[in-house]
């Protein structure tokens, strides 16, 4: 309805002056003695009240838009992001290494200092992806708020005892593994990783019944590894207590679970030959049998994990002599190529402990060939992944063109993890030289192709030969190991 007022009585110029109109035709008064020209007066027929929706609602469909232009959500906070892709690729997505948070997706539905250890967690997670300094600006704010959230519930025993306690202490862990890439000290690595433990032991180790119950204790006893192998320090004694009871509920035949435990050993001679604890000979008879362990495990893998070799007739700049392996997905490949590297540190060893001795020739020549066989099954790996328009063909869109194509964030967390694998073989004295030379290739191919920065920095570290002393200083580095784990 539209309503146009009551006629006035008096001509426009009377009625803009504010004077009195004598309404005399065809002049009024007032505008006679100025000398202006009358404009007259208004029409009281065409001031009216009248319904002017039907005119109003042609007026608005005429300016409807097109369907091709759809209305625009409003963007998304930085925070709201960062939780979807976090969620979307390690609790929900094919990852899933985090999939025990699945219920505390709304900020709403966790304390509040679990809420911003997750934010923390995603906002840094984002902020390795995008490279956004605006993200990890966040991310180090919301880590201070939840580190001091978390220590004020830790001072009242009933909180500090619940599940979403524990979990916030777990993500603090790995935004430090995520963000902490320079300092590998004990205390910066271990400190949220003892704490959790110390929970642990609060709770009691009855009380962790349930699927999702055990898989914290499982993620937790993985991110206890990961703090020791980078800190060459000793598996700690309350760790191997908590493994013995997650073996009562777990599949221990699983080959990731006989890798940890292979693992655990690992660790603990590392810890003692980096000091120098044993004596040579022992030293060297431990390493054998560890070998020996890895590759009877490398033997004895499901079929599922057993891969496909195919066989190409000309050269290909993405694939090393002519072949390479396929396996079913990134789970399967990326514990095989743990178990590769770890058989090469071990053999770097023992080769180490052969030097100067004459008796020792065929055990090192033996180390030597394990070495590189190691690193050619790495290599062979690959393709699989990288290689857009041979091996990995399959995994592109079909509308994808050879120069223009994108890659999903699981496909780029299938290359990231292979890069660790790549700089051990690559770095190893004993790998042949065209080895190292196709390594580095493949690391700035995924660098530039995939968009992973860190790819290309450890090639650089590679042609330039500053290699760190220890190399898990570089796994250290990658920080984004910590998902895939």
């Amino acid at each position: 309805m539209v309503y146009c007022g009551r006629p006035s009585k008096a001509c426009l110029r009377c009625r803009g002056r504010k004077l009195k109109c004598d309404l005399k035709a065809p002049s009024c008064g007032q505008c006679f003695r100025a000398g202006v020209t009358c404009t007259g007066y208004r029409d009281p027929h065409q001031l009216r009240i009248q319904n002017e929706s039907e005119s109003t609602r042609k007026k608005a469909l005429s300016k409807k838009p097109s369907p091709t232009h759809k209305p625009q959500p409003l963007p998304l906070s930085l925070d709201s992001q960062a939780r979807d892709v976090f969620f979307a690729y390690h609790v929900t997505g094919t990852s899933k290494t985090w999939d025990f948070l699945q219920p505390f997706y709304h900020p709403a539905d966790s304390p509040e200092h679990l809420t911003l250890a997750i934010d923390a967690v995603s906002l840094a997670y984002l902020s390795q992806k995008v490279f956004s300094d605006a993200a990890l600006f966040s991310a180090r704010q919301r880590y201070i708020a939840a580190l001091r959230m978390t220590n004020k519930a830790l001072q009242c025993p009933d909180v500090a005892a619940k599940n979403t306690t524990l979990l916030a202490t777990l993500l603090l862990d790995l935004f430090e593994k995520i963000t902490n890439n320079e300092s590998r000290v004990i205390e910066s690595w271990a400190g949220h990783m003892k704490g959790a433990l110390a929970l642990v032991e609060l709770r009691g180790l009855d009380t962790f019944q349930d699927h999702a119950s055990v898989r914290v204790l499982v993620r937790l006893s993985t991110n206890v590894l990961i703090s020791c192998v980078a800190t060459s320090s000793s598996v700690p004694k309350d760790l191997k207590e908590l493994r013995v009871y997650i073996a009562k509920l777990v599949d221990t035949n699983n080959p990731k679970w006989r890798l940890m435990d292979l693992m655990e050993e690992y660790i603990d001679l590392q810890a003692d030959t980096s000091r120098a604890l044993l004596p040579s000979s022992i030293a060297l008879q431990k390493l054998l049998e560890l070998d020996g362990k890895y590759a009877a495990l490398a033997c004895d893998v499901p079929p599922g994990w057993r891969p496909k070799t195919t066989i190409i007739e000309h050269e290909s700049d993405r694939i090393y002599e002519k072949h390479y392996n396929t396996y079913g997905d990134r789970h399967i490949t990326q514990p095989l190529n743990v178990l590769r590297l770890i058989r090469i540190l071990v053999n770097e060893f023992i080769l180490d402990h052969c030097a100067t001795a004459d008796e020792y020739i065929l055990l090192a020549e033996t180390a030597r060939q394990n070495i590189e066989q190691m690193g050619k099954e790495v290599c062979a790996s690959v393709p699989q992944y990288v290689d857009c328009f041979g091996a990995a063909r399959s995994r592109l869109p079909t509308t994808s063109i050879e120069h223009y194509h994108t890659h999903t964030p699981n496909q780029s967390l299938d290359c990231y993890t292979l890069i660790y694998s790549l700089y051990v073989v690559a770095r190893s004295q004993y790998c042949p030289y065209d080895m190292k030379i196709w390594v580095i290739k493949q690391l700035h191919y995924i660098g530039s192709h995939f968009s992973i920065r860190n790819a290309e920095l450890v090639a650089r570290i590679l042609e330039e030969g500053t290699e760190c002393e220890n190399p898990w200083d570089v796994y250290a580095m990658l920080g984004g190991y910590a998902y895939a784990a």
